[in-house]
C-alpha cells in the first residue's frame, strides 16, 4: 500500500510536448546525492502550466 509522503507544486518553465522525455530531479539537501528520472507527459505542457509531483513511499 502506498503512503503519501509528500507533494510539491511548481510552473512548467518551458514547453514540453507528449512525444519528449521529461526529466525530474530529488536531491537530498546539499549534498551531491541526487536520482534523475526521465518519463514522457501524458500530455503537451505549455510553459506557465502548473504540475504538481506527489510523493509515495511504495
Amino acid at each position: 500500500m502506498a503512503v503519501k509522503i509528500g507533494e510539491v507544486t511548481s510552473e512548467m518553465t518551458a514547453d514540453v510536448k507528449k512525444t519528449e522525455d521529461m526529466k525530474a530531479s530529488l536531491k537530498v539537501g546539499y549534498s551531491e546525492r541526487s536520482k534523475e528520472i526521465t518519463f514522457k507527459p501524458s500530455e503537451d505542457l505549455k510553459k506557465g502550466d502548473k504540475v504538481k509531483i506527489i510523493f509515495e513511499k511504495i
